[in-house]
C-alpha cells in the first residue's frame, strides 16, 4: 500500500496495488475519534458501576475466568454495551435515511412517528397478551419484535398515502408525521388506560426506553437485521448522494427518485422500529447523530454508515452518563433531554434561513 499525491485540499490518493483509492482526510480523522470514543466509553462502562472493578479484573473476567461474581458482572456489562452499540447505530443510520429522502434535518423515525406507530403494536401485544395469544396460538414475547416492525411499517406507509398528493414532498412528509406523531401517541395513551395495572406498568417502563432489559438473543437479531442494511446503504451510497440534489437532478442522473425514496425510507423504518423492539423507543438518537456525523465529517448530507458509527457511540455515552449518575435513569430519559433543545436550535436555525 502507498499513498499518492494529494488529488485535491483534504483528498489523498492511496493505492492497494492496482486499486487506487481516493481517501478525505476529515473523514479518516473523524473515523478515529469516534473509534476512540466508542473504546474509550466502554472502558469505563466495563469498569465501572455498582460494583467497581480494576482492569486486570476485568481483562480475567473477560477470558472466561475469574470469580463467578466478577464474570456475571462483566458479562452483564458488556452485554448492555453491545446493546447500545448495536441499537444506536441502527438509529443513527435510519435517521440519515429519513433525512435524506426528507431533505430535512429535523425529519427522523420519532418525529416522523413511525417510531411512536411501531410503539402502538408493541404495547398492544404488551397489554393484551390474551387477545394475541388467542388469535396467533404463540406466547406474546415472540412476537414483539414482528409486531414492532409490522407497526413501523404501517404508519410510514400511511405517511406516504397521506403525504403523497402531488408528489413526494419531504417538508409535507414531516408535517404529516407529526401528526401522525400525536395520534399514534394518543392510541398508546388510551391502550394504557385500557390495561390492567401490572400490564399497564411493564409497557410504561418499555415506553421510556431503556437497556436494561435488553437480552443477548434480542441484541443478536437486531445485530443480524442492521448488518444487511448498512450494507444496503454502502449498494445505495451514489444513489442517495444524487437523491442530496434534488429528485429532479436525481433523475437526469439516472436515478430513480421515487423508487430509491421508498426503499431507503422502509430501509430506516425497518432499522428503527427493529431497535424499538428491543430496548424501547429511545428519542432523539436518530435526529441527533446524523447531523453530528454531517458536521464532524464534513459531508454534503446526512451520512448513513457515519451516522450509524456516531448513533452508537452516542447511545452508549449516554446509557454509560445515565447509569453513573446518584440515582441511574433509563437512557430514553436523558436523550430526550438533551436531544430536545437540539431540535429546538436546529428548528430556530432552519426558520432563520427561511425568513433570510
Amino acid at each position: 500500500m502507498s499513498a499518492g499525491r494529494t488529488t485535491a485540499p483534504g483528498v489523498a490518493a492511496v493505492r492497494l496495488g492496482p486499486v487506487a483509492l481516493r481517501v478525505r482526510r476529515r473523514a479518516v480523522v473523524a473515523t478515529l475519534a469516534v473509534l476512540l470514543v466508542l473504546v474509550g466509553v466502554l472502558t469505563v462502562a466495563l469498569l465501572t458501576g455498582a460494583l467497581a472493578l480494576p482492569v486486570d479484573r476485568v481483562l480475567v473476567a473477560l477470558a472466561g475466568q475469574g470469580s463467578g461474581v466478577e464474570q456475571l458482572v462483566v458479562g452483564r456489562r458488556l452485554q448492555r454495551a453491545a446493546a447500545a452499540v448495536v441499537v444506536g447505530a441502527a438509529l443513527g443510520c435510519s435517521g440519515a435515511l429519513t433525512q435524506t429522502v426528507t431533505r430535512n434535518p429535523i425529519a427522523s423515525p420519532d418525529i416522523l412517528g413511525v417510531t411512536a406507530g411501531a410503539s402502538v403494536f408493541a404495547v398492544l401485544v404488551a397489554v393484551r397478551p390474551d387477545v394475541v395469544e388467542g388469535a396467533l396460538g404463540v406466547p406474546p414475547q415472540s412476537v414483539v419484535g414482528v409486531a414492532t416492525v409490522l407497526g413501523g411499517l404501517l404508519t410510514a406507509a400511511l405517511l406516504l398515502v397521506l403525504s403523497q398528493r402531488g408528489g413526494f414532498d419531504g417538508f409535507r412528509l414531516v408535517l404529516v408525521g407529526i401528526g401522525v406523531n400525536a395520534l399514534a401517541l394518543a392510541v398508546v395513551s388510551w391502550l394504557l388506560t385500557r390495561a390492567e395495572l401490572e400490564s399497564a406498568a411493564v409497557a410504561q417502563r418499555w415506553l421510556v426506553g431503556s437497556l436494561e432489559g435488553a437480552t443477548g438473543t434480542e441484541v443478536a437479531s437486531l445485530g443480524l437485521v442492521a448488518l444487511p442494511g448498512l450494507l444496503a446503504c454502502v449498494v445505495l451510497a451514489d444513489r442517495l448522494g444524487a437523491l442530496r440534489l434534488g429528485p429532479e437532478v436525481a433523475r437526469s442522473l439516472g436515478v430513480r427518485a421515487g423508487g430509491t425514496q421508498v426503499g431507503a425510507l422502509v430501509l430506516a423504518v425497518v432499522l428503527a422500529s427493529a431497535a424499538t423492539a428491543v430496548v424501547g423507543p429511545v428519542a432523539f438518537v436518530a435526529f441527533v447523530a446524523p447531523q453530528i456525523a454531517l458536521r464532524a465529517f464534513r459531508t454534503a448530507g446526512p451520512p448513513p454508515l457515519a451516522g450509524a458509527a456516531v448513533g452508537a457511540a452516542l447511545l452508549l455515552v449516554a446509557d454509560t452518563l445515565a447509569q453513573s449518575l446518584p440515582v441511574p435513569l433509563p437512557v430514553g430519559v436523558l436523550t430526550s433531554l438533551v436531544g430536545a433543545p437540539f431540535l429546538l436550535y436546529l428548528a430556530t436555525r432552519s426558520l432563520r434561513r427561511t425568513r433570510g
